[in-house]
C-alpha cells in the first residue's frame, strides 16, 4: 500500500509539472488564442481559465496593469509591483508566450507571433481568436514627441518618469548650474487635460510640496513649475462643468498652471514649441493626449471604422470573420460607439468570458459606472450617476473604489501600506520592517512575482 501510494503521488507530481502543449490545433479541446494583457484580456482570462479549453495568451507584456494608479507609481506614492497582476496562470490549460502578434491568417485560422528581440517567429493555430491588444499613445505625428516626450501607459513609462524627475532635481541642486538652467530643469510640462494628465499633475504637485522641499534643500522650490496644456476649451471635457470649475480652483492653488486652447507643434529636447510660435523651455514633457490604433490593428485586413478600430457586433464578434472576437480600445460596436474607458474594456472582458460558456448569450450591454479623477491636495472629483462631488470626502471614496478594484489580496494589502507610508513618515522604519515581513509572508502565501517590466 505504501508503494502504491508513493507511485500515485509521483504520478500526480509528474502531471502537475509536465503540462502537455501543442502549437497545432487539438481535435479534442477547443483552442482559444487571446491577444493582449490589458483590462479586456485579463478579465476574459479570469472567466475562462478554469474551463475545458486550451488557452494561449500572446502579449509583449506578461502582466495586467491597474492603470488608474499608474500616476501614483511615477512619483513614488506606490510601489510599481502593487498595481500589476501576472498573466501567467497555474492552471494546466493556460499557456503564455511573451511575444508580439505580427499577423493573422483568417482562412487558415492561425496567427504569427514574433519574439520581443525579433530572433524567432512561430505560428499558433486557433479555433477561436480574441483580439484585445488595446491602443497606442496618439502623437498626432507631431515632431519630436516620440524622441523627447515621456508617455504614461506602461509601468516602464512610470519608472522612466520617476527616474527623470529625481535626476532633474539632483541636477538643479548642483552649484554649477545657472539660475536659468535650474528654472528650465524644474519646469514640468504635461500635455493632455484628460484624467491621466490631470492625475499625474496632481500627484507631481503633492510630491513637490510634500517631499522635495524636505529632501532637496538646495533646490529653489519657488522655481518649480507645472504646466498642464490642453488643446480644447477645458480640461476633463467629459466631466460635469461645475466639478471642473471647483477643480480648477484647487489646481491653481497647488501651483499648476493650466493652458487651454493651446496646441503643441513640436517637442524639442529642452523645450516645446506652441502653435502661436512661442517656445517654452522645460526639463520634462509628459505626453497624455489620447490613443490611436496599433500598427498590428492597422495591418489587419478586416472591417474597421474611420478611426481604425475593428468593427464588431453586439456579441463582440468581428464582422464577417467567423470565430474571431475583438474588444476593448481596439474595437467598436457597430452603431454603438463607446468611450475609451477602462470600465468598458473591463465589462466587455467579463461579458465575453461568460458568453463563450453559453449557447445563446445575450447582447453586450454597457453600464456606465461614472467617472473619477484625483487632482492633488487630497481632493478628488466623482461624477457618478447618482452622485457628484469634489473634495476630501470624494478623495476617500476614490481611494476606496480603486482599492476595491485591485484584483489580488496581495495588492489589496500592499497598496494601503503605500498610501500610509506617505503620511506617516515618522514611523518609516517600522513600516519598512512591516513591508519586509509582508514581503516574506506574501512570498509564502501567494508565491513570488514572475512579472517583468
Amino acid at each position: 500500500l505504501q508503494m502504491l501510494r508513493h507511485t500515485l503521488n509521483k504520478q500526480k507530481r509528474y502531471l502537475r509539472t509536465n503540462r502537455h502543449f501543442s502549437l497545432k490545433k487539438s481535435d479534442k479541446t477547443e483552442k482559444l488564442v487571446l491577444l493582449g494583457s490589458g483590462w479586456a484580456a485579463f478579465h476574459v482570462l479570469q472567466q475562462l481559465k478554469n474551463t475545458n479549453r486550451d488557452i494561449t495568451i500572446v502579449s509583449p507584456r506578461n502582466h495586467f496593469l491597474f492603470t488608474p494608479l499608474l500616476p501614483s507609481t511615477s512619483v513614488g506614492t506606490l510601489d510599481f509591483r502593487t498595481i500589476i497582476e501576472p498573466m501567467r496562470s497555474k492552471e494546466k490549460n493556460v499557456h503564455f508566450f511573451l511575444s508580439k502578434c505580427t499577423g493573422v491568417n483568417f482562412e487558415k485560422k492561425s496567427i504569427t507571433a514574433r519574439e520581443e528581440d525579433d530572433k524567432g517567429e512561430f505560428e499558433i493555430s486557433y479555433d477561436k481568436l480574441i483580439i484585445a491588444v488595446g491602443a497606442a499613445s496618439n502623437t498626432f505625428n507631431i515632431p519630436g514627441v516620440v524622441e523627447n516626450a515621456f508617455f504614461l501607459k506602461e509601468l516602464n513609462h512610470a519608472r522612466l518618469i520617476r527616474q527623470h524627475i529625481i535626476k532633474n532635481f539632483e541636477r538643479a541642486s548642483l552649484p554649477s548650474r545657472s539660475t536659468r538652467e535650474k528654472r528650465r530643469l524644474l519646469h514640468f510640462v504635461v500635455v493632455g487635460g484628460g484624467p491621466t494628465g490631470v492625475e499625474f499633475a496632481g500627484e507631481l504637485s503633492d510630491f513637490f510640496w510634500g517631499d522635495v522641499n524636505k529632501y532637496f534643500p538646495d533646490v529653489p522650490v519657488n522655481e518649480v513649475k507645472i504646466t498642464l496644456i490642453e488643446a480644447s476649451k477645458s480640461i476633463l471635457g467629459s466631466f460635469d462643468k461645475d466639478l471642473v470649475s471647483k477643480m480648477m480652483k484647487n489646481i491653481t492653488k497647488q501651483g499648476i498652471y493650466v493652458r487651454t486652447e493651446t496646441v503643441v507643434k513640436e517637442v524639442k529636447e529642452e523645450s516645446i514649441v506652441l502653435s502661436d510660435g512661442s517656445e517654452i523651455p522645460c526639463g520634462m514633457v509628459v505626453w497624455s493626449t489620447g490613443v490611436a490604433p496599433r500598427k498590428f490593428i492597422n495591418d489587419l485586413d478586416i472591417p474597421k471604422t474611420k478611426n481604425g478600430r475593428i468593427i464588431v457586433d453586439e456579441f463582440l464578434r468581428v464582422k464577417g470573420v467567423p470565430g474571431v472576437y475583438s474588444l476593448g480600445d481596439c474595437a467598436e460596436i457597430a452603431g454603438n460607439p463607446l468611450p475609451l474607458l477602462a470600465q468598458v474594456a473591463n465589462q466587455q472582458g467579463k461579458y465575453l468570458g461568460k458568453a463563450l460558456k453559453m449557447e445563446k448569450p445575450k447582447p453586450f450591454q454597457f453600464k456606465f459606472m461614472g467617472l473619477m479623477v484625483y487632482s492633488g491636495n487630497h481632493k478628488s472629483a466623482l461624477d457618478l450617476n447618482n452622485f457628484k462631488g469634489y473634495g476630501f470626502t470624494s478623495w476617500i471614496l476614490w481611494r476606496s473604489a480603486y482599492l476595491n478594484g485591485i484584483g489580488s489580496l496581495r495588492n489589496k494589502m500592499q497598496v494601503p501600506f503605500g498610501w500610509l507610508r506617505k503620511y506617516l513618515t515618522f514611523i518609516f522604519n517600522i513600516l519598512y520592517i512591516q513591508h519586509y515581513i509582508l514581503t516574506q509572508v506574501g512570498a509564502i502565501l501567494f508565491g513570488r512575482d514572475v512579472t517583468s517590466f
